[in-house]
């Protein structure tokens, strides 16, 4: 069962973010909330399938609740920090950084690890070196194109200044205050998004159960956020699907990752579940062409993902 959950976490949330994004045009945080609509029905269904009820506790319901506005935080802080620095920098800086925060709330919070041999330790901080050596090499891997100004709301591109309008997007990338501003923001991702999942499994309930109040704080803040800039914008019928489809990924995925860590701990959970950054890189290779099959690119990426998957595989087996 351990071994499915890891597999549903992985490829589901290896594949929700390239379906939300196949349609260029549509602002980010547009995206979200349709986003969130799909996620908070999936929780829905799995509530009333897995015969679970709705209570309103702190730990029902408020613990997981507040969970997913941490969620929603850390996605505007990563759109942010995508917009300052570039996506590609930007998820070199999280990704890491979640897996090292899911591990210090695992820690420090449930103990996790305690009764490991020192041997078993050592073969762990391994593994977990191998996953982020893999994760950079992925993340580094990308190649960034030049194009023109982005679309109002594309928060996934870097924002090019007021003074040159027909500059190319890459020109802005890393330059003074906007680098380091955006390291923050990448910064905040990181932690938020390793974070976010904690008060569902403190609130030690059914993963079903935790993760309806879950969605609904993600709805919730992810509605806010949209409102605040005049949003959600009207989606044509096909891009509506694809977004509600998006969210019912995410949503199994986070269904899954809730069940997962509850068998192996937080912080071997949450590293399991970052190889899906593995499937995320195969899908831009092999499908989107990005980079291209066969370039210095893609071979790094293809490195990458076979050091993830060791260190993964690993970190599994001695859990």
């Amino acid at each position: 069962m351990t071994a499915l959950l890891a597999l549903i976490t992985v490829s589901a949330w290896g594949t929700w973010i390239p379906l939300a994004q196949a349609v260029p045009g549509v602002p980010q945080r547009s995206r979200t909330f349709y986003v969130t609509v799909g996620n908070v029905v999936f929780a829905l269904v799995a509530l009333f399938a897995g015969g679970g009820h709705l209570g309103f506790g702190w730990r029902d319901f408020w613990l997981p609740f507040a969970g997913g506005l941490v969620w929603t935080l850390g996605s505007h802080s990563a759109f942010r920090a995508s917009e300052d620095i570039g996506l590609a920098r930007a998820a070199g800086s999280w990704t890491p950084l979640n897996i090292v925060t899911a591990f210090v709330w695992g820690v420090l919070v449930f103990h996790e690890l305690s009764g490991f041999s020192q041997a078993r330790l050592a073969v762990v901080a391994g593994a977990l070196v191998l996953v982020l050596v893999g994760v950079l090499l992925i993340v580094s891997s990308q190649e960034v194109h030049p194009r023109d100004v982005p679309n109002r709301g594309d928060l996934l591109a870097p924002t090019v200044p007021a003074r040159d309008k027909t500059a190319s997007v890459a020109t802005t990338v890393g330059s003074g205050s906007t680098y380091r501003r955006g390291l923050l923001w990448a910064a905040a991702a990181g932690v938020l998004w390793g974070s976010y999942f904690v008060p569902a499994q403190w609130a030690k309930v059914p993963s079903e159960v935790a993760n309806f109040p879950l969605a609904l704080g993600i709805l919730a803040s992810g509605a806010a956020l949209a409102l605040s800039a005049g949003e959600p914008v009207r989606l044509s019928r096909k891009v509506t699907v694809l977004q509600l489809s998006a969210g019912v990924l995410f949503g199994a995925g986070n269904l899954a990752l809730l069940g997962l860590v509850s068998r192996v701990g937080t912080g071997v959970g949450f590293t399991i579940a970052q190889l899906s950054l593995l499937v995320n890189a195969s899908i831009g290779i092999w499908v989107f062409k990005v980079p291209k099959p066969g370039s210095r690119a893609a071979r790094v990426a293809i490195a990458g993902i076979l050091i993830a998957g060791v260190g993964g595989g690993v970190i599994g087996a001695v859990r």
